[in-house]
């Protein structure tokens, strides 16, 4: 009887072919997404730093110093050397939050003086930097101790000898600037609250949109079909259920970032972001959701089909880890999925706390998004009316 109801499970389950390969499939995409992403954390494939230098130093140490730097492979080096009559860190400050570069290294005036004086108070190295990747300023913190020793070595004329595979440490002192987040101000719930977000929103609304599903196997969409409301008509009065349903949802959700951890949430700036951000995105993922109940046949084809569409759009997207850890191909991969452009966003919206006006290429998108989905949906639909 064990041996029964064992062979039933698998007559189930071999029936659904879709449910079939979803059970082994998943497991293969997810492991080669992870693969992929941190296979390339080691030191032999990282991909280079763009930093702009700022030299403040002019004599022939600091000279020598910006020398290093560009011959540095893990560093590609921009040497900002005149402005619009502002001052050149704070260009580089700026060009760092823009993210037009990864980090920004000030080298102040006054720097050389540790090396004919030890004791001396010499100003640090700053290494500008945007907190929401802290990995880029720890590597540029690393190799600049690096390329600082090389130049001890040389300015005192001295072998840089093997030191017995220990790291040197530099008689330089380097400060990391953040740029973009105050620590007293900013949280890492404003980053990472957006990931979180997108990521339920996807899996409230396909959850929901399985009602089309449900009003062709119980019979009432033919019965709805035969009064006056058109296929379009009620394909319309769901997606804005759907939406209004994820907005209220994220709304919930950054509320409760707002009461319990901090989140600014109620300054005009933010408040008008994210409801842009929010209505677009809630329209955009109850579309997509649609679209997925309309080209599965049963529930549970919907269920397997969004579990792995919308995991696999959240991993490439950056709602289950930050984007910079990706290498660039999936970094460009990324930008077709969903999730990115509303992330992107978001984090213009609570954490680079650009203007509205940035917000466009998301906002396109996203609409672009939601009128291409309505559109495969309400042609998909069609089959649905036939098969009811």
């Amino acid at each position: 009887m064990i041996w029964t109801i064992f062979r039933i499970g698998w007559l189930h389950l071999k029936r659904d072919r879709v449910a079939l390969l979803l059970t082994f499939a998943l497991p293969i995409v997810f492991f080669s997404i992870f693969a992929v992403v941190f296979s390339d954390l080691d030191t032999d494939h990282l991909e280079a730093l763009e930093a702009v230098l700022v030299l403040e130093d002019e004599g022939t140490t600091g000279e020598r110093f910006a020398a290093l730097l560009e011959q540095e492979p893990a560093l590609l080096t921009h040497r900002l050397e005149t402005g619009d009559g502002r001052a050149l860190r704070e260009i580089a400050a700026e060009q760092v939050q823009e993210r037009l570069v990864d980090v920004g290294i000030v080298v102040p005036s006054g720097f050389a003086d540790r090396l004919s004086d030890s004791s001396s108070e010499a100003p640090a190295v700053q290494v500008l930097a945007d907190s929401s990747n802290p990995l880029a300023g720890e590597l540029a913190s690393g190799i600049l101790n690096a390329v600082t020793v090389r130049l001890t070595f040389e300015e005192l004329g001295m072998i840089d000898e093997a030191s017995g595979g220990e790291a040197l440490d530099s008689p330089f002192s380097f400060e990391t600037i953040d740029v973009v987040g105050d620590d007293e101000d900013k949280s890492a719930v404003a980053f990472l609250s957006a990931g979180i977000g997108v990521m339920f929103l996807l899996f409230a609304v396909s959850g929901r949109s399985g009602i089309l599903i449900d009003e062709k196997e119980s019979g009432v969409l033919r019965r709805v079909l035969a009064s006056k409301l058109s296929l379009g008509q009620l394909l319309l009065g769901h997606w804005l259920f759907l939406a209004a349903l994820g907005f209220l949802q994220v709304t919930v959700m950054f509320v409760w970032g707002w009461a319990a951890f901090g989140l600014d949430l109620w300054t005009a700036k933010h408040l008008t972001g994210f409801v842009i951000m929010t209505a677009v995105s809630a329209a955009a993922a109850a579309a997509f959701g649609l679209f997925l109940a309309s080209l599965c046949r049963t529930r549970i084809q919907l269920a397997g089909v969004s579990a792995v569409v919308i995991l696999v759009m959240s991993a490439l997207g950056g709602s289950m880890f930050p984007r910079y850890l990706m290498p660039e191909g999936l970094k460009k991969l990324g930008l077709l999925t969903f999730n990115a452009w509303a992330l992107d966003g978001y984090q213009k919206v609570f954490w680079y706390e650009t203007g509205l006006a940035d917000l466009k290429p998301q906002v396109l998108v996203l609409v672009a998004v939601t009128l291409v989905f309505l559109l495969a949906t309400r042609m998909l639909a069609s089959r649905l009316v036939r098969d009811s």
